[in-house]
């Protein structure tokens, strides 16, 4: 007699360790992978909007925000990664610098006046070619933001992409070019996930395999 009570008070044991991980399974989610980090180089002309657009997309204050001296960092979340961009001042006399923080990048943001005169687009595709050209961005993934896309007058992505010649200078790599404005975020975060997708090209192909 006391050995059946033992092994009913076993089988019960048994049974509710069984029941107490069937529950698990049905009330709680399995732990999300993490998600990849990268680091990624952002440049563009002065008053192109850099700061502007990267400070939306990070929900930080656009208030009194004053031209990038030097640089800043602004690590975006997106649903598959998270970016740690590098935002490197436009003007004239930090651009000589900007080789100097190309090191460690995984990819290339260009950020371009879609509103700029033909001298403007024409310098800012020189310093890209340029900024292309350097053996720390060879082969690397370029997102090209045209920007200011709401500004009265501004070219559309197919005029801007002829005038700067992007399938020249860029063709030896991976590239997009996304119009944008900073009222448009989420415009831009379509642009930052398809360069996830040229950084990481496995993800795209695990994305369609799950449709």
């Amino acid at each position: 007699m006391g050995e059946k009570c033992q092994w009913c008070s076993l089988m019960c044991a048994i049974c509710r360790i069984g029941c107490f991980r069937c529950g698990q399974k049905l009330c709680c989610k399995e732990p999300s992978a993490p998600r990849p980090t990268y680091s990624v180089i952002a440049i563009g002309l002065s008053q192109a909007g850099k700061s502007h657009l990267f400070a939306s997309l990070t929900g930080d204050t656009v208030d009194d925000l004053k031209p990038t001296v030097g640089f800043s960092v602004k690590a975006i979340q997106l649903p598959t990664a998270i970016l740690n961009i590098k935002e490197l001042g436009g003007r004239d006399n930090v651009r000589k610098y900007w080789p100097h923080y190309y090191a460690g990048s995984l990819g290339i943001v260009f950020v371009v006046d879609s509103n700029s005169n033909d001298d403007d687009v024409d310098l800012a595709a020189a310093e890209l070619q340029e900024a292309l050209s350097h053996p720390a961005l060879d082969s690397l993934p370029l997102l090209v933001f045209a920007n200011k896309q709401d500004a009265e007058g501004a070219c559309s992505v197919d005029e801007l992409s002829r005038m700067m010649g992007l399938d020249v200078i860029a063709r030896n790599r991976e590239w997009h070019i996304q119009p944008c404005s900073k009222d448009d975020v989420e415009s831009a975060r379509q642009g930052l996930s398809k360069l996830v997708t040229f950084m990481n090209p496995d993800k795209e192909t695990t994305e369609q395999n799950q449709i």
